[in-house]
């Protein structure tokens, strides 16, 4: 542990927050550190989550894609179709990904995750994040009023660290830099 970690903790007037700043800061991004993320998180930059399995098709549709953003395809709702084809029954496939515009994180989560140093070197982080819709549908969704479900990517412009959320936003996964 470092100096200043022992110093704080030793003076009894770190708050849990100081603490892992510390910590993080004394890890960087070795991957000896065990300094586990913040509450609501999974995976490092030295250790990344796992994607979800039903995240995993539109993840790759989008890297594909090299991640189209909210300066170039609007705000909300830029619909792609990506698959498109007839199996040898003669039965017709669509799959259509969504963009969901600028992700604002509120309370600056995903920011702080960065700042502390958990991600992918991107210490400072004072870009914005672009949100995707983690699923691939059977139609266009906008035009067919489908649900767009509780999956979310949310991607660091800047910087290309990457998140995932099955839950609409109440935790996320850090699945690395894309």
């Amino acid at each position: 542990m470092s100096a200043v970690l022992l110093s704080l903790l030793a003076g009894g007037v770190a708050t849990s927050a100081t603490v892992v700043l510390a910590a993080a800061a004394d890890c960087g991004t070795s991957q000896q550190c065990n300094v586990n993320p913040p509450p609501g998180f999974q995976g490092t930059g030295w250790a990344p989550a796992a994607v979800p399995r039903g995240v995993q098709a539109a993840l790759n549709y989008w890297r594909q894609m090299s991640w189209p953003n909210w300066r170039n395809v609007g705000q909300r709702g830029a619909a792609f179709q990506v698959e498109n084809y007839h199996d040898q029954r003669g039965n017709h496939h669509e799959g259509w990904i969504e963009t969901g515009g600028q992700y604002q994180d509120h309370g600056d989560r995903l920011r702080t995750f960065l700042n502390i140093g958990y991600g992918g070197r991107a210490e400072n982080y004072q870009g914005t994040f672009q949100e995707y819709y983690g699923s691939v549908y059977p139609s266009n969704p906008e035009r067919s009023h489908i649900s767009t479900g509780n999956f979310r990517i949310v991607r660091a412009i800047n910087t290309g660290d990457v998140f995932v959320s099955i839950d609409h936003y109440s935790t996320f996964r850090y699945v690395g830099r894309m």
